[in-house]
């Protein structure tokens, strides 16, 4: 008997939710925002939780399939199902010929602080190695009204620099775009690249 889509979503949920602590999502909290909702399932415990899903329902579901589950998790705002949501993600970039908009759509929808920019920066950086028109999406994401997909953009970067062909060409050219940049979450990953962007050349 086939598993629906919903159920292995809300399925997913309940097991976070069982598996959360108080205290630790008032303290996940302080570091994230306190605005954020979380039921305080830690992150180890999460990836454990989507990987056995994973593993059972892999070769039953499509692409779409996963896509839906992902998309339903990012949407309850709850910052445990959001990561939940993140790392399926991620499983389904590696099996999966998952295209750029769809993911920019994803960032652009549902992400909006920067733990969970940065995990889907990581989960997601496989599909910007070696491939120039991925890095032509980098740069037209660093030029986005949204400073989500901008940090995305530059945490990305970080993340591939071994990766890459010309990666200090480009980054360099990524500074350039963000001369003006206002935006706190933004130009602390900015940093972040910086520190990268010396240690690279021995500085």
């Amino acid at each position: 008997m086939e598993v629906s889509n919903d159920k292995i979503y809300l399925s997913i949920v309940k097991e976070l939710e069982r598996e959360g602590d108080e205290v630790f999502a008032l303290n996940r909290n302080r570091l994230i925002g306190e605005e954020i909702i979380s039921c305080g399932t830690r992150t180890a415990e999460i990836r454990r939780v989507i990987k056995n899903y994973w593993r059972e329902f892999r070769e039953s579901k499509t692409k779409k399939d996963w896509l839906q589950i992902v998309e339903k998790l990012l949407s309850t705002r709850v910052f445990d199902s959001q990561m939940a949501g993140i790392f399926l993600l991620g499983h389904v970039v590696k099996k999966f010929l998952v295209e750029i908009s769809v993911i920019k759509r994803l960032i652009s929808k549902y992400i909006d602080n920067w733990a969970t920019c940065d995990a889907i920066s990581s989960e997601i950086a496989i599909k910007f190695r070696n491939s120039p028109k991925s890095i032509g999406d980098i740069i037209e994401w660093a030029k986005s009204q949204n400073p989500f997909l901008r940090r995305v953009a530059v945490v990305i970067l970080v993340k591939v620099k071994s990766k890459i062909k010309n990666w200090k060409k480009i980054v360099s050219q990524i500074f350039s775009l963000f001369e003006k940049e206002k935006e706190p979450i933004v130009k602390k990953a900015l940093v972040w690249l910086k520190k990268e962007t010396f240690s690279q050349s021995g500085v």
